[in-house]
């Protein structure tokens, strides 16, 4: 298990991995990946591209108002089952934090991180790298799950730091984002019909549950924090001032 600092700093190395040198070649620089919690990460249904490259990188628009390849998340693993066939391992990861669920999927293409969901014992504290991707289900709804890249096992405390850093750059991107990624943020208030401003609400509702004690959500647990949501949304008001000049950007 890595324990507090140690793995806080692991995990910042995981979530900021620069360029690489391998065998005198340089190895182009990796999205930094963005703290976000469970509640915003799965209403992040909206992908595209900047470029219509084949392997030009795929974006979630966070509804805060910026795009994001890689995230960074950590909360309290409650299952770990196969449910790939006889022939192929395909795990499924049931990690929440304390806003929501996170849902992680490893096959054989994430080997180095399927090897160690396999040893996972739950309940245990998790952090994962990894990026988002949506599906979409038989009803129509548009899921979102991470791929991992890199995962590891943490302490209570480190989750708790995670906590309170992901509700700080929660609060900087809702004060910044029309600023620094006018296109995103438009964006995804026109996906998204809102400015992400409610999401203030998510970030004090996470803490406040740090502050009670709360180290994993429970199912009674979300459905009281998307009522409050849902009433915070409804209380919200437009942002006055003119709209950013939209981009268009290249849909997944």
């Amino acid at each position: 298990m890595m324990h507090t600092r140690a793995a806080l700093e692991a995990t910042e190395n995981m979530a900021t991995s620069n360029s690489q040198s391998q065998q005198g070649t340089t190895v182009p620089d990796r999205e930094v990946a963005k703290h976000a919690f469970a509640a915003e990460l799965n209403e992040a249904t909206y992908t595209f591209k900047t470029a219509q490259n084949e392997r030009a990188p795929v974006y979630v628009a966070l509804p805060t108002g910026e795009r994001a390849n890689r995230v960074c998340v950590m909360g309290t693993v409650t299952d770990v089952e196969d449910v790939g066939t006889d022939d192929q391992e395909y795990f499924r990861v049931r990690i929440v934090d304390p806003t929501g669920t996170f849902w992680v999927y490893a096959g054989q293409y994430q080997h180095e991180a399927l090897k160690r969901l396999k040893k996972i014992e739950p309940p245990e504290f998790l952090t994962v790298i990894g990026k988002p991707r949506t599906y979409k289900t038989d009803d129509g709804t548009i899921n979102v799950s991470l791929v991992p890249e890199d995962v590891g096992i943490v302490d209570v405390r480190t989750r708790d730091i995670w906590v309170f850093e992901t509700a700080r750059r929660t609060l900087e991107r809702i004060g910044s984002a029309r600023e620094t990624s006018p296109k995103v943020a438009a964006l995804a208030r026109e996906q998204y019909g809102h400015d992400g401003s409610y999401f203030a609400h998510v970030a004090a509702l996470a803490l406040q549950n740090l502050l009670d004690g709360d180290e994993s959500s429970s199912s009674d647990g979300e459905e009281t924090i998307e009522e409050r949501l849902e009433e915070a949304e409804a209380k919200d008001d437009d942002v006055d001032g003119e709209e950013p000049e939209q981009e268009t950007l290249i849909e997944d």
